[in-house]
C-alpha cells in the first residue's frame, strides 16, 4: 500500500541503491519516494545478486534463525517480515525521516524493492 511521498533526499536513496549494486532511473527513485515498489525483473542477474545475498544474510541472523532459503520459499519468508512489508536489505539513518530501509519483497512472485522510513519500520 503506497505511503504519502516520503521526505527523503534523492541522493540518499541513490546512495543506498548503489551500495546494493543496483542502478535505477530518476523515475524509479521517484517511485520509491512515493512509497511504491520498483520491480527488479528486468535487471541483470549479476546486478541483483547482492540483493539476494543480503536477504539471506538477514535471514541467517540470530533473530530470524533460518538455515537457508531458496527462491520458492522466498514468498513465505517475505510474508514473515510483514511488519516491514519485506526483508530489510539495507538500512540507514536519515535526518529528515529517521531510520530508512530498502526492503526486498515479492509481487506476483517477482522480486521488487520498496522504501520504508520512520513510522513504517
Amino acid at each position: 500500500m503506497p505511503e504519502s511521498k516520503l521526505n527523503l533526499e534523492t541522493c540518499d536513496i541513490q546512495k543506498a541503491v548503489n551500495i546494493l549494486g543496483l542502478e535505477i532511473s530518476d523515475r524509479e527513485v521517484d517511485e520509491l519516494k512515493s512509497g511504491n515498489n520498483i520491480s527488479l525483473k528486468s535487471k541483470d542477474l549479476s546486478e541483483i545478486g547482492s540483493v539476494f545475498i543480503l536477504a539471506e544474510a538477514v535471514l541467517r541472523t540470530k533473530l530470524v534463525k533460518v538455515k537457508g532459503v531458496n527462491f520458492d520459499e522466498l514468498q513465505k519468508v517475505t510474508a514473515d517480515f510483514s511488519q516491514h512489508s519485506g526483508i530489510p536489505i539495507y538500512c540507514w539513518d536519515s535526518e529528515a525521516s529517521g531510520k530508512c530501509c530498502l526492503l526486498l519483497t515479492l509481487v506476483d512472485g517477482k522480486p521488487n524493492i520498496r522504501l520504508s522510513s520512520g513510522r513504517s519500520i
